[in-house]
């Protein structure tokens, strides 16, 4: 990351591709009724798709990649608000990027 460059300006982005999957997701589905191991399924494609921006991000900017940390993160942050979500994995970004550079 830039000095520039902060986690609110990663949110966007982290956000935009959160929605672009749940749209795709329900154009997919159309109108189903979901069950319990669905929405399951559901939680756990969205919580896929933010650790690959996540850890997308983190190869642009070319910061060091710990999966591991990155999926933690994503979890700990997991919210249905897609703002929310994407600022939690955002700060994981800033705080990698402080780290390598203090």
């Amino acid at each position: 990351m830039t000095p520039q460059t902060t986690a609110e300006d990663l949110v966007p982005e982290i956000k935009q591709t959160l929605l672009d999957s749940r749209a795709d997701r329900t154009l997919h589905e159309n109108s189903a009724t979901h069950g319990r191991s669905e929405q399951t399924e559901l939680s756990d494609h969205e919580r896929t798709v933010m650790l690959d921006v996540t850890l997308a991000l983190l190869i642009r900017h070319r910061l060091p990649i710990d999966i591991d940390r990155a999926a933690k993160a994503v979890a700990d942050a997991q919210t249905v608000d897609a703002r929310t979500w994407a600022a939690g994995c955002a700060r994981h970004i800033a705080r990698v990027a402080e780290e390598k550079n203090p």
